[in-house]
C-alpha cells in the first residue's frame, strides 16, 4: 500500500483557536514568524499563500475556493484509501502463496523439493543412514543412468543388512535395463513385484522417511517431489504400499536353460492351453500326437506335484519361463514314445 502524500489533507491536528488568530493576523497584513503553529495550519489547508511582494506577511484566499480545494483533497484521500483496501486482497494471496512455500520447505512434516538432482541427492543422503528396510515403488521405466546411479546405492544398502522390497510396473519385465537391475538385486535378496494397474512413486526408509510424487504445485517439473517426516503419515504409506505390494506378481531369476522346469514341447502346449484350445486343436497345430501331447501334460503334473492340468496352467502364469525369449534358445523336439 502506498504512503500517504505530503499535500493529503489532514485535519486531525487543527487546532481552531490558532488557526483563527493567525487567520486574523493574516487579514489584518500583520506579519507572522514562519514557525506560528496557526500559521502552519492555515498554509497546510491551502487558506493562506506567502505574499511575493511583502516578505513575512501572507495572503488570505477566498475560503470558498479553499473549501473545494479541501474537498478535492478529501476526495483523493478516499479513492486512494479505497483502491488501497481493494489491493489488499490480491496482496494477501500473493503473500499467502510465498508464505505457503516457506512453510512447504522448511515445515517439520514435509518439504518440497522441486530440482530433480536435490530430490536424488535426498534420497542419497537418506539411504545412505538407512538401518532397517527400504521400500520402492517405480511406477515408470528409469533410464539407464538411473539404475546406474541406484545400483550401486541399492546395493550397498543390502549389504548393510537392509531389507529392500521393489515394485515395478509389468511391462518393465520385457525391458533390458530394469531386469539386469532385477536380477542383479534379486541375487542379493530384494523382494521384486511387479503390478499391471497403476500405483504411485514412492519410496521409503526405514518406516520414518518418505520420497512421493508431488500432486500439489501445479506445472512443476515432472520429477519434483515431497519429503515427508510426519510419522503417522509414513506409516499410512507403508500401508498404501503393502496394499499394491499383495495385488503384485513375484518377480524371479529366470532359470538357466539346464535348470528348466519345461521343455520347448511343453512350453508350446502350454501356451495352446492357455489361448483355449482343447487337446485334438493343440495336437494338430503343433503336429504332435494326441498321446504325446496327454504324455507331455503327465510329466509337468508329475515334476510341479500337482494332480490337474488346470493347477499346470496356473503355474505357468506365474512362472518366469512363460518367456517367448526362451523359443529363440531351444528349438521345438519331439521326444519319441512320449
Amino acid at each position: 500500500m502506498s504512503e500517504q502524500p505530503q499535500n493529503a489533507m489532514n485535519m486531525d491536528g487543527i487546532d481552531l483557536s490558532e488557526a483563527m488568530r493567525a487567520y486574523r493576523a493574516v487579514v489584518d497584513d500583520k506579519p507572522l514568524p514562519p514557525n506560528d503553529p496557526g500559521l502552519r495550519q492555515l498554509l497546510d489547508l491551502n487558506a493562506v499563500v506567502p505574499s511575493t511582494h511583502n516578505p513575512g506577511h501572507h495572503i488570505a484566499l477566498d475560503p470558498q475556493e479553499t473549501a473545494h480545494g479541501l474537498l478535492w483533497r478529501g476526495y483523493e484521500d478516499i479513492a486512494r484509501t479505497i483502491h488501497n483496501l481493494s489491493a489488499i486482497p490480491r496482496l494477501m494471496e500473493v503473500l499467502t502463496a510465498e508464505y505457503d512455500r516457506g512453510r512447504w520447505r522448511n515445515g517439520a512434516g514435509s518439504e518440497y523439493i522441486e530440482d530433480a538432482v536435490l530430490v536424488n541427492d535426498r534420497i542419497d543422503k537418506i539411504t545412505a543412514n538407512a538401518t532397517e528396510e527400504l521400500l520402492t515403488a517405480q511406477p515408470n521405466k528409469r533410464s539407464d543412468q538411473l539404475l546406474s546411479i541406484a545400483l550401486p546405492r541399492d546395493s550397498a544398502l543390502v549389504e548393510r543388512g537392509c531389507s529392500m522390497r521393489t515394485l515395478y510396473p509389468h511391462t518393465a519385465r520385457s525391458g533390458v535395463s530394469e531386469p539386469r537391475w532385477m536380477e542383479h538385486m534379486s541375487r542379493m535378496g530384494t523382494q521384486i513385484r511387479t503390478l499391471a494397474i497403476p500405483f504411485p512413486r514412492m519410496i521409503i526408509i526405514d518406516r520414518r522417511h518418505a520420497v512421493i510424487e508431488n500432486l500439489i504445485v501445479e506445472g512443476a517439473p515432472i520429477h519434483s517431489a515431497w519429503y515427508v517426516t510426519d510419522r503417522a503419515v509414513v506409516e499410512w504409506m507403508v500401508m498404501i504400499y503393502d496394499l499394491f505390494w499383495d495385488r503384485a506378481d513375484s518377480w524371479v531369476i529366470p532359470a538357466s536353460a539346464e535348470d528348466h522346469v519345461t521343455t520347448a514341447t511343453q512350453r508350446s502346449i502350454l501356451r495352446e492351453l492357455v489361448a483355449g484350445r482343447d487337446q485334438r486343436q493343440i495336437a494338430t497345430r503343433l503336429n504332435i500326437s494326441d498321446k504325446t501331447l496327454r504324455n507331455q501334460l503327465a510329466v509337468l503334473r508329475a515334476k510341479l506335484g500337482v494332480d490337474t492340468t488346470i493347477q499346470v496352467i496356473y503355474w505357468w502364469a506365474t512362472s518366469p519361463e512363460n518367456d517367448s525369449a526362451l523359443e529363440r534358445k531351444a528349438p521345438l523336439e519331439f521326444q519319441p514314445g512320449l
